[in-house]
């Protein structure tokens, strides 16, 4: 039988996964294809608790063209996830959050 990770644990293994560090380059980071997809919906849930903005309809048209079988539905699920986790960060975590999701944001073009 196979077993399906809980809820959680799954977003937290996705955070840890947006909180790897960039790929090495002179410049700016820069993040691979897999970091940013995995930093969409983290970026989206992360405005309000990191103050910025992102650019969503942009997030939302790449998920679409590179991850057609992630329904609205499931993005939705993903945000109210990330939404009910974020707010738990201690501060130093948050900072450290809110530092590395800003910056892979702004890698892939998403800041306002």
């Amino acid at each position: 039988m196979m077993m399906i990770a809980s809820a959680p644990f799954r977003l937290m293994a996705a955070l840890a996964i947006v909180s790897a560090p960039p790929v090495a380059a002179e410049g700016p980071p820069r993040y691979s294809e897999d970091a940013i997809l995995n930093g969409t919906t983290v970026a989206i849930a992360s405005q309000q608790l990191c103050g910025f903005r992102v650019d969503e309809p942009a997030i939302r048209a790449l998920l679409a063209a590179k991850l057609p079988d992630l329904t609205p539905e499931l993005i939705a699920l993903q945000l109210r996830g990330y939404a009910r986790i974020l707010p738990t960060l201690g501060p130093e975590q948050r900072q450290r959050h809110c530092t590395e999701i800003r910056e892979l944001a702004a890698a892939a073009g998403w800041l306002r």
